[in-house]
């Protein structure tokens, strides 16, 4: 047997059944077959497969892996991994390095340091050199990769290592000894802290809850939801976290970040955390951008989490009750009386706002954006997925899509990264083959990875893909604005593609619209097609309205 073969089937046989990547010169010596047991999805850019990969981490749980090659095919790729280890994804990261003996970092042809490189953006990166590295060293990584806050883990390869010969005897004793890694349970939480979290909320008149992505993580919506309605506490959430409570849910107020004011064209944040005295934060997250200074520094918090997620001088919590969520929330649950009162003034106020999901006025010259939102929640129901690129029409999309459901809503909301929205929308559909799914992209974001088009047409993976076109990079143009009454277009503004014309010249059929009254219909359309299919629609944004709010 090749070691090839061999570091295949021990991935098999610790549970990774997809690679989605590009192979280049160490082709003659890696085989990615489905006679082994992985799927190999090649891509156009390694930054799809990083991200491709990132999403379907986020789906199950459990780590998949993205493949380069050496030199420039894993930098291409890091920045989906840097996805990964930002928004909390379980992934395998791995490339070829170039044959040990022609190593000179810097030096060689295509030849950097591929460890050192991927370090600072991986849980655990190293470099096979040996058999006994992958039973020693690959099911470790895996464990490593899905305990306490999930990422991905890096493996580096040399060519001359992949080509060498594994008797039968040796592979056999290697695969036989594997055990599948199991992510480390949580602790049981400390009774002191709990005691202490238990008497602020005792004394508190009106606790809110805060929750972060963790909770969709330890999957405990259900544990979180009884909580909530044993304190009749109003509730918000992070984008990452949407869905974790139905948004129908009569306490749910609105998920919620430092774009809330501009996407409602007026001042909410102040009043969403006015009358507030208590923050209870569950699985949070301080990267998730829902941060401190958007509710004062001055309220106490709680934090109720899995595991500590230090963050030194930036946030600290009142009290830290860390261990099991789902122990802290029933215990807390047994002291905790119910509040009286369910909602302050303000905040009556605000449930009914946030329910109709609208801006309160669109500026005559401008593009509806909360209407297309609106139209794309109805499409999708109750469990299709909407997975969004970043820009402007992001905070549009995660403020006001209606989401009832886990993992329904998927951003790169850590990480940021533009192009995100194809690639995310194609491991969805691959994660969820019989759900709607959709992304939505402004043109800047999407024409980083639009040369995937080709892929999604390659593997029939139905998804529809809105491009929100408006020539220009429309969230730099927007802080771009905040300081200055003329933004410098050369800075921002870009030339016109025809991304409709562009998906039909990979392959892909298309429609262009400028009456959002067609959308609807056209969504419809295209869903029966069960192939991918793109709309493109340009838009006009309201950088005015929004640029004196945030």
């Amino acid at each position: 047997m090749k070691f090839d073969e061999l570091f295949l089937r021990t991935l098999v046989n610790q549970g990774v059944t997809k690679c989605f990547g590009i192979v280049g010169g160490e082709a003659e010596a890696i085989r990615f077959s489905n006679q082994i047991g992985i799927e190999f999805f090649l891509t156009r850019h390694e930054f799809t497969a990083g991200i491709m990969a990132d999403v379907f981490g986020r789906f199950t749980g459990k780590p998949q892996m993205c493949w380069s090659t050496f030199g420039p095919g894993l930098t291409n790729m890091a920045t989906g991994v840097c996805s990964g280890i930002l928004d909390r994804s379980p992934m395998i990261a791995a490339s070829a390095q170039i044959p040990r003996e022609q190593i000179k970092y810097n030096l060689t042809h295509q030849c950097i340091d591929n460890v050192s490189f991927m370090e600072p953006i991986t849980k655990l990166s190293f470099q096979i050199e040996n058999i006994q590295d992958i039973r020693q060293k690959i099911p470790s990584a895996i464990k490593k990769a899905v305990d306490e806050l999930p990422g991905p883990v890096y493996m580096s390869i040399p060519v001359d290592i992949l080509k060498q010969e594994v008797s039968a005897q040796e592979a056999a004793y290697i695969l036989e000894g594997l055990q599948v890694p199991k992510r480390t349970e949580p602790v049981a939480p400390i009774e002191d802290d709990l005691n202490k979290a238990a008497q602020l909320v005792n004394n508190s008149c009106y606790p809110m809850i805060v929750i972060g992505n963790q909770v969709l993580r330890e999957q405990i919506q259900n544990e979180v939801r009884l909580f909530a309605e044993k304190l009749n506490a109003p509730i918000i959430c992070s984008l990452a976290a949407k869905g974790a409570i139905p948004e129908q849910h009569y306490l749910f107020l609105t998920a919620a970040n430092k774009y809330l004011d501009g996407v409602y064209r007026q001042p909410v944040v102040s009043d969403l955390f006015h009358d507030v005295d208590l923050l209870i934060l569950i699985g949070y997250d301080f990267g998730e951008d829902l941060k401190p200074s958007l509710w004062g520094h001055d309220k106490d918090t709680i934090v109720i989490n899995s595991f500590d997620i230090p963050t030194g001088d930036i946030f600290q919590p009142k009290i830290n009750c860390l261990g099991n969520i789902k122990e802290s929330l029933h215990y807390l649950s047994n002291f905790c009386p119910t509040k009286k009162q369910i909602f302050s003034p303000k905040h009556q106020y605000l449930k009914m706002l946030f329910d109709k999901r609208s801006a309160i006025d669109v500026k005559p010259g401008t593009t509806d954006i909360p209407k297309i939102i609106e139209i794309i929640s109805n499409y999708l129901g109750e469990s299709g997925i909407l997975c969004s690129d970043v820009g402007m029409h992001k905070q549009y999309a995660g403020l006001l899509a209606r989401t009832q459901m886990p993992n329904r809503f998927i951003c790169s909301n850590i990480c940021g990264s533009f192009g995100f929205g194809l690639p995310a929308a194609l491991a969805a559909k691959l994660c969820n083959p019989e759900e709607k799914v959709l992304a939505i992209c402004g043109d800047g974001g999407f024409h980083s990875t639009s040369q995937d088009l080709e892929t999604a047409v390659r593997y029939n993976l139905p998804v529809i893909i809105i491009v929100l076109s408006d020539s220009a990079f429309g969230l730099i143009k927007y802080y771009q604005g905040l300081h200055s009454e003329k933004p410098v277009k050369g800075m921002t503004e870009l030339g016109l593609v025809q991304f409709h014309l562009l998906a039909n010249a990979n392959g892909m059929k298309s429609a262009f619209i400028d009456n959002l009254e067609e959308l609807p219909k056209v969504l419809e359309q295209a869903s029966l097609l069960n192939e991918p299919f793109l709309i493109e629609i340009p838009v006009t944004y309201d950088y005015d309205l929004l640029k004196h709010i945030s």
